[in-house]
């Protein structure tokens, strides 16, 4: 496998960034980009350094042997150094490797396979389309494929430390749910379809999934109503008695408050009927998640006050069906599969300006400073001011498949195409 990884440096230098650096003490499972989308999933990316747009530019390419749409994930300490993990499959054959990448020396430390069966999934999705996560003992991975739902440990060394089958999955449209971390424990959103199912293929079962991180024991398994397969990970709320909760969305339940420690449900508000692909965004008492279809009609941005218990507002124009939204400030951002980007005001869901940027997009946009960053399916990457009035300032053509969200650290911006992982420097 590693004789199959090249490095590439591209002749046309394309973005500029400065060295990460390599402190002695090891980050927490806090760090900035442990999960999808970040530190607490908020896209959000204030201390990074890099400037936007950028200039005198260069990137290191590392080949990924197979194709993906997950995000790589960031790890960083004095005994493992700067780390990026990420899956990857075979188009051909549904092999997934777990890569992970020495991002001081742009190569491949490890990479571990694990053969696999081949089944249906939507045309614009892989085998691979599943973010790690990490903490201190490791990453972990997780994929779905028709008679097992496995979730697996590695350790900063590529030795398994453990694995779990938790049987069948049933969706149209492949495994796209990533693990998160919170408090020693690995929770994993298992949905799957219910409805529109082939003729002889019995419904599937949604599930809260909470495991010992360090020995993958089932700590608790909370099954939910199922309508069709989700995708969006949980967000973690810090109650006012320093307590906390998740709090997901899915098409059954619509958006809902978990315990972390029981699986309980607290609260729920049903608001969905269409399937729910972007994971919940989280602003003060706000909880913000979305429905939709791959045509649009239907789709719908709701925010719910989580205090008041009581629905602020909903966007049906140009609402994103797979896209996350993302906020700075009393402002949020929504970018339309479609490529329509608008700002919303919070605390009344009015639109302050909605602008067609062009082009088809399966990847969430982030906050980088002050800036809003968003790539497109086929590689154009889109810099808009994150203010109130609506601002261009640069788009960069890379010309590569890209269908994951863009990873920021203090000082590099990681970015993963369908077969490479871009190292921007």
């Amino acid at each position: 496998m590693l004789q199959m990884i090249r490095l590439k440096v591209p002749l046309v230098l394309l973005i500029s960034g400065i060295v990460f650096p390599n402190p002695p003490e090891a980050l927490s499972q806090e760090s900035p980009a442990n999960r999808f989308r970040g530190n607490q999933g908020l896209g959000a990316y204030e201390e990074c350094s890099v400037a936007i747009p950028w200039k005198d530019q260069s990137i290191s390419k590392v080949d990924l042997p197979g194709i993906g749409n997950g995000s790589p994930v960031l790890w960083q300490d004095s005994a493992n150094g700067s780390r990026a993990y990420v899956l990857s499959a075979s188009a051909t054959d549904a092999t997934r490797h777990v890569f992970a990448i020495d991002l001081a020396n742009n190569k491949v430390l490890w990479a571990t396979s694990y053969p696999s069966a081949k089944h249906r999934l939507h045309q614009f999705t892989t085998y691979a389309s599943s973010t790690p996560a990490v903490d201190q003992s490791g990453v972990y991975v997780a994929w779905g494929e028709p008679e097992h739902v496995y979730v697996k440990h590695l350790g900063h060394d590529g030795q398994e430390r453990w694995t779990r089958d938790f049987g069948r999955y049933v969706s149209q449209h492949g495994f796209a749910t990533s693990p998160m971390l919170l408090d020693g424990k690995l929770y994993l959103l298992d949905s799957q379809d219910a409805e529109e199912l082939e003729a002889g293929v019995a419904p599937g079962e949604d599930r809260m999934l909470a495991l010992d991180a360090k020995t993958g024991q089932t700590l608790w398994e909370r099954k939910l109503p199922t309508k069709r397969v989700c995708y969006g990970l949980p967000s973690v709320r810090t109650l006012a008695d320093g307590s906390k909760e998740l709090v997901c969305a899915t098409t059954a339940m619509g958006i809902f408050g978990m315990d972390p420690s029981t699986g309980e449900i607290r609260w729920n508000h049903d608001c969905f009927k269409q399937r729910v692909c972007s994971s919940t965004l989280l602003v003060g008492p706000l909880a913000i998640a979305s429905h939709g279809s791959g045509g649009g009609r239907d789709n719908m941005l709701v925010a719910y006050d989580m205090d008041s218990k009581k629905e602020r507002f909903r966007i049906q124009r140009a609402a994103p069906y797979v896209p996350t939204a993302v906020a700075k400030g009393d402002l949020l951002f929504l970018w339309s599969d479609a490529g329509i980007v608008s700002c919303v005001r919070l605390d009344d869901g009015q639109v302050l300006w909605s602008e067609r940027i062009g082009g088809n997009f399966f990847s969430s946009p982030i906050l980088v400073g002050n800036r809003l960053l968003n790539v497109s399916d086929t590689g154009n990457v889109t810099i808009l001011a994150a203010g109130d009035k609506f601002e261009k300032i640069a788009t960069i053509s890379t010309d590569a498949t890209v269908r994951s969200t863009l990873v920021a650290s203090q000082d590099m911006l990681l970015l993963r195409t369908y077969e490479q992982l871009w190292i921007i420097r």
